[in-house]
Formats: structure tokens, C-alpha cells, sequence
């Protein structure tokens, strides 16, 4: 089992860490990395007037969810299936149905989402709860103004989802 000297490979390396030849390495690599934050340093900075120039959202881009009605009768489109709930990986809707009573109906089924919630806080904006409701009754706008001061204020309710959403900064209009 001896090697003889032909089978031996020799693997090129490259030169022993330390010494001048390290050193040079060394402060060249510094100079190439220093290159692009002094490119950066003589460009004039871009500024975006927040509340009066708005970033504009890509056509998929998923933000604040919406419950939808019916435009002709204005019964809900929720009929309280929980099926977002099961779909949503974040576990951040809640949905508690109730029977529908015949003389006062609230959605076109036979039940409807008494109490529908979503936590903001928790929700991971996925789109599942979209995807995974059989009648669009909800989906998920171009609204990314939604931060608030307490977690509890980040709980939408039935109530919140089915209004038109506010616009918490207005544009300037014209010679304002």
C-alpha cells in the first residue's frame, strides 16, 4: 500500500497569512470595500415628503383587510364559514357565526359572521384569507397606513373592516 511519486496531486495554495505580502492584501481589500461609501458620499441625498408624496405600492402588494357587501342589496358577503380562519398560519382571525333570521337578514346565507375580528398585530399579511374565501368577502387593499400606539387599538372588528378606510394622511391639494 505504498504511494508512489506520480500519484501524489500537488494543490497550488496561496501565500502564508501574515508577513508584508498579508499586510498589502490586507489594506488593498479595505481600500475596495472603502470605494463604494466614498461613491456614496459627493450624492445628494433623495427626500420623499411623506404625507404629500406617498410611496407607490406594487399592483400585488397586500395591505389592510376589507369585508365586502353585496353592491345591489347590501347584504354582507361574510356568511361566517371561518374558512380564512382556518387558512390564516398566524391564527389571527377570529370568526363566531350565527344563524340568520329570516326577518332581518345579515348576509345572503343561511348564517353569518356575528363576530368577525382580525388582529393586526399578529397577522403576517400572507393572503391566505383572501385566497381561501369562496365568496370575496374579504380581501386586502393598497393601505399601508396603519400603525397605532396600543396593540389593542390593532384589533379590526367587523365593524372596522366593513367601513370605507380612512386616510390618515390626506395629500396637499394644490396651493396649500
Amino acid at each position: 500500500m505504498s504511494v508512489r511519486p506520480e500519484e501524489i496531486t500537488v494543490v497550488p495554495r496561496g501565500p502564508e497569512p501574515g508577513g508584508k505580502g498579508g499586510a498589502y492584501r490586507a489594506f488593498g481589500e479595505t481600500l475596495r470595500g472603502l470605494r463604494t461609501t466614498m461613491s456614496q458620499m459627493f450624492t445628494k441625498p433623495v427626500t420623499i415628503q411623506y404625507p404629500e408624496e406617498k410611496t407607490p405600492v406594487y399592483p400585488r402588494f397586500r395591505g389592510r383587510h376589507r369585508l365586502h357587501r353585496f353592491e345591489d342589496t347590501g347584504l354582507e358577503k361574510c356568511v361566517g364559514c371561518s374558512l380564512c380562519a382556518a387558512a390564516c398560519p398566524a391564527q389571527c382571525i377570529r370568526v363566531v357565526a350565527a344563524e340568520n333570521d329570516p326577518e332581518n337578514r345579515v348576509s345572503a346565507g343561511e348564517r353569518y359572521a356575528a363576530v368577525y375580528e382580525i388582529n393586526l398585530a399578529r397577522c403576517i399579511f400572507c393572503g391566505y384569507c383572501e385566497l381561501a374565501c369562496p365568496f370575496d368577502a374579504i380581501t386586502m387593499g393598497h393601505d399601508y397606513e396603519m400603525a397605532d400606539y396600543n396593540r389593542s387599538d390593532l384589533i379590526f372588528t367587523k365593524e372596522m373592516l366593513l367601513a370605507e378606510p380612512i386616510e390618515r394622511a390626506p395629500l396637499r391639494r394644490e396651493g396649500e
